[in-house]
């Protein structure tokens, strides 16, 4: 039997892989244009930071 890796085992249960997650991250900071109030900012940083910096 084939173990899977993350990623395959994340997309079978409907998640998303960590480069499609960074991208959107990137894509919602780029619309905003930098204003985001301070609580989406807040949850946009910790979100990056756990799974797109030195990843």
């Amino acid at each position: 039997m084939e173990k899977l890796k993350i990623e395959e085992l994340e997309n079978i249960f409907g998640g998303v892989s960590r480069e499609e997650y960074c991208e959107s991250l990137r894509q919602i900071m780029e619309s905003k244009k930098g204003k985001m109030k301070e609580n989406e900012l807040a949850g946009w940083t910790v979100g990056y930071n756990t799974h797109c910096v030195n990843h």
